[in-house]
């Protein structure tokens, strides 16, 4: 019953915050979405069922409070090429880049600290203009009518020419820290910074995430997540300086360890997510998303996963390398899409 008593107190805190009223955002609502793409190929091969298992560097994203299960030097980078150009090539640069790395370090009667960043951003966009090419300093058009208005069917004799390439960038950089408060339970929690940008204008903001994790029984995992606890806001620096918000989510799942005897281990895990519509103040209710995935080491080297994301199936592998004290990881990741397939590589290691 002592042992349930953490797990009960961390549940009341959200309850807590959940009612706290957010304001809705000036502009929309779901604010910063780039955080919602997951990273690590190996949570992401398993269809990002991955709350209550988060025990490796990648748990500063999934569930910091699973940093208390790595080891004390940790790390790990991602490249992702979402949403293919189909050209047929594979590996080859689809229409968004997403990147991930990260760094945790245990310290010894404190907790465990990391540090990630991630990005996400569509480069070499073109802006287009016109030429004015008889230097009157209109956009001429062919005015067939004679009323000296452009309407549809009358072109523009003007030359178009791109005029400039730009970038649109969305960047996040995560402050992770975890306890085990108990032998059956560790809690952490995230503080994220936000910075977008787009044709010269840019926009920031913070947020909270807040975690936990208990292992009621050997093999058995339970992970909770609440995520943007106190609704992460971010303000433009346009003219008019709009706000955005992010609302809270709530990320729960479960996870079963099990071993076959001199071939391997596995593991089996299954989350739900709130939509994010289901916590806006007035909101209609978006139901929950559920994912489930898998994830089988063979004689602890080699791995096979996959799983279901929620809208897509998830596949993937990986390879682990031994190096004296230090264990590196090479993963490999491929979701669908409906706007095209998505390929995640990542490296990690741990010592």
């Amino acid at each position: 019953m002592i042992k349930m008593r953490f797990i009960y107190f961390f549940l009341f805190i959200i309850s807590l915050i959940l009612p706290l009223t957010v304001n809705a955002a000036d502009e929309g609502a779901h604010a910063a979405e780039f955080l919602s793409h997951g990273v690590g190929a190996r949570a992401l091969g398993m269809g990002s069922a991955f709350v209550a298992i988060a025990d490796d560097a990648t748990a500063t994203y999934w569930n910091p409070a699973g940093l208390t299960k790595v080891k004390k030097h940790s790390f790990s980078a991602m490249y992702s090429d979402t949403f293919s150009t189909g050209d047929g090539n594979w590996l080859s640069r689809g229409l968004v880049t997403y990147n991930f790395a990260n760094y945790v370090y245990q310290i010894e009667g404190i907790g465990s600290l990391g540090l990630s960043w991630i990005r996400l951003g569509i480069d070499d966009i073109p802006r287009t203009t016109f030429k004015d090419t008889n230097g009157n300093g209109i956009h001429d058009f062919q005015d067939k009518n004679g009323n000296g208005i452009k309407e549809d069917g009358e072109p523009y004799i003007e030359k178009p020419i791109i005029a400039e390439h730009f970038s649109n960038t969305d960047n996040a950089l995560l402050i992770s820290y975890a306890r085990q408060v108990h032998p059956i339970v560790a809690v952490g929690g995230n503080l994220k910074l936000l910075n977008q940008s787009i044709l010269g204008n840019s926009g920031n903001g913070f947020g909270i995430d807040i975690g936990l994790i208990a292992e009621p029984y050997k093999g058995l995992r339970v992970g909770v997540m609440l995520l943007d606890a106190t609704g992460t806001q971010i303000r433009w620096d346009t003219p008019d300086k709009p706000t955005f918000t992010r609302t809270r989510r709530l990320r729960f799942g479960t996870a079963y360890y099990f071993t076959v005897p001199r071939l391997g281990k596995g593991a089996i895990g299954v989350d739900l997510e709130t939509n994010q519509a289901d916590l806006e103040i007035g909101g209609g209710g978006g139901g929950v998303v559920p994912r489930i995935g898998a994830e089988y080491w063979l004689f602890n080297t080699v791995a096979l996963r996959g799983g279901w994301n929620g809208h897509g199936l998830s596949a993937g592998a990986g390879l682990r390398v031994e190096v004296n004290t230090m264990s590196f990881f090479i993963n490999y990741a491929f979701n669908t899409h409906t706007l095209g397939g998505s390929q995640r590589i990542s490296v990690s290691g741990e010592f």
